[in-house]
């Protein structure tokens, strides 16, 4: 199996997973078409077990976590054996291009983004595989990129086959809380997604991607809600300049998806208090079933299966 060309709008599948570096979450849209909720089911995974990042080896238990996927499943109440997943960010190395001129066939425009690639990392491993998005429209013409070794994706793909899933599509948690923002009313925001390992930001300019950044700094760290909500206000702050020095243009409010452990509503009025920008949580619409505080976790699983 290969990443699939596509992240924003993928197929609706029996399950679909994410994991992070703290739990596994698994969601059911088939069990919603039998019932008024969504099947869902979260599980935090054991210390240590997964330690996500570009390189192999990711998975440090796979008995265990093994285990844990078909609980999930179970959990969630999902048929057949197709699945999506979404990995976490950390495994994957992305990034907004942008293009004067973009070939129309799909195989020249690979060869061009891999080559816009390999200018910024002299380096590319020859196993990586790409996958892209690229906007309809505009000039230039914006493309989301990301890169994984096929190592990695053959960890995850053979951990979900033990429990006898077909991984149908892999896609990136950020991209999935982007199919919950108003695109239309939401034109120049900044979208930000935090975990225990890592902040992933994505900058959005007329309502298309113009900037990724991921930052890795809080690995290993637990972080107090103050210190966590200090360091990402200054990532926050530092993606706002560097927009309006290259860009020169400015967003208008910060979205904020908080997965990172404890009470979001703590880290966001910290957040609040660290900048100026108007921030705001992105939580599940009312109409997923969900109580806040799970629609808020769940909320790139979400995205993506809608």
């Amino acid at each position: 199996m290969r990443i699939k060309e596509y992240f924003l709008r993928g197929p609706r599948l029996g399950l679909h997973f994410m994991l992070t570096s703290r739990a596994l979450a698994c969601l059911s849209p088939k069990a919603r078409e039998r019932r008024a909720d969504y099947g869902r089911a979260i599980l935090p995974l054991p210390p240590k077990s997964l330690e996500p990042g570009f390189e192999a080896p990711n998975i440090k238990d796979p008995a265990g976590l093994a285990e844990l996927v078909r609980e999930a499943a179970r959990g969630a109440r999902g048929g057949g054996r197709d699945a999506a997943l979404l990995l976490p960010e950390t495994c994957q190395k992305s990034f907004v291009l942008a293009f004067e001129g973009f070939p129309p066939r799909a195989g020249e425009r690979r060869e061009w983004i891999l080559w816009r690639l390999r200018k910024q990392m002299p380096s590319l491993p020859e196993d990586v595989r790409l996958s892209y998005d690229a906007a309809s429209n505009g000039s230039p013409r914006r493309v989301f990129a990301s890169l994984a070794r096929s190592s990695v994706i053959r960890e995850y793909e053979s951990l979900f086959a033990s429990c006898g899933f077909k991984l149908r599509m892999i896609g990136l948690p950020i991209l999935g809380l982007l199919n919950l923002l108003d695109r239309q009313g939401e034109r120049d925001v900044l979208l930000v997604n935090i975990e225990a390992d890592a902040v992933s930001l994505l900058a959005l300019l007329d309502g298309q991607p113009a900037l990724y950044r991921l930052k890795p700094f809080l690995a290993g760290k637990d972080l107090v809600p103050d210190v966590l909500a200090a360091a990402v206000a200054r990532e926050i702050a530092g993606t706002k300049r560097f927009l309006e020095d290259r860009e020169k243009r400015a967003v208008a409010a910060v979205w904020v998806r908080a997965g990172a452990g404890g009470d979001p509503a703590e880290l966001l009025a910290g957040l609040k208090a660290g900048l100026e920008l108007p921030v705001r949580r992105l939580d599940a619409p009312p109409s997923s079933g969900f109580n806040q505080r799970e629609g808020h976790f769940l909320g790139p699983l979400i995205g993506a299966a809608s």
